[in-house]
């Protein structure tokens, strides 16, 4: 017999502040503890942004939840990809990204494979 999967809800659960980032994250990842992928939500404010970066291994799919982004591609962020509530895209590991919010929302991640500290921070010096 199966084991009866986790249930969370996302309304319950608790944005918190992660190191020098702007966007709040829900740890929706910690919470469930899949194997072969790392969900999480995270939480904008209107004008905020992610870290610049690329993955070693994961590729990441963004699916908007509410509000208004767009996601900044390339190493000088010029390729541009408009994501309103409800669209989805997926990124290859190898990819620049910047998620830039317009409007204040929340964006679910999810990366696989399940890769802890996959993220490569791109830029401020490096």
């Amino acid at each position: 017999m199966s084991e009866t999967p986790e249930k969370l809800s996302l309304a319950d659960t608790e944005a918190r502040d992660v190191d020098d980032l702007e966007p709040r994250l829900k740890a929706v990842g910690y919470e469930l503890r899949p194997g072969k992928m790392r969900p999480s939500v995270w939480v904008f404010d209107d004008g905020e942004t992610s870290n610049r970066h690329y993955q070693e291994e994961q590729e990441e799919l963004y699916h908007v939840l509410s509000g208004r982004f767009v996601l900044e591609l390339g190493e000088d962020g010029a390729e541009e990809l408009e994501l309103d509530a409800g669209e989805m895209t997926v990124v290859a590991p190898e990819t620049i990204r910047q998620v830039r919010c317009v409007e204040a929302g929340e964006v679910f991640v999810v990366g696989a494979p399940n890769a802890k500290d996959d993220g490569v921070v791109v830029g401020d010096g490096e």
